[in-house]
């Protein structure tokens, strides 16, 4: 037999959540091709690492939340690496693929003026 479907409300709310969404499709998660040993650690760390990196592509560049946002990714010399290590995800290649990634999309920004 087939189960009901969820009522609209149910898959709106699941919606909101990435987590949820991932396990119910069976997607692997955004930062895996970094993980360190095998898999993300799924939790605030690696929700934390996401949001930092959805806020400085996604927030008005020069915003307070996208220059927060890249503090963290490029700058710090701590708190990236713990969040990354409680995480599972290799430090050093997610902040060199972001290196590489939000340089090549400064430069774009510069051209587009």
């Amino acid at each position: 037999m087939n189960q009901p479907l969820d009522s609209l409300e149910d898959l709106i709310l699941a919606s909101l959540n990435p987590r949820a969404t991932r396990e119910r499709f069976g997607l692997p998660h955004p930062l895996s091709k970094f993980a360190a040993n095998g898999g993300v650690k799924e939790g605030p760390f690696a929700d934390a690492i996401l949001q930092f990196i959805h806020d400085s592509t996604l927030e008005e560049p020069e915003s307070v939340k996208c220059n927060g946002a890249e503090w963290f990714l490029l700058e710090s010399e701590k708190a990236f690496f713990v969040a990354c290590s409680e995480a599972g995800i290799d430090a050093e290649r997610l902040r060199n693929h972001l290196r590489q990634w939000l340089s090549a999309d400064e430069n774009v920004q510069e051209e587009e003026q």
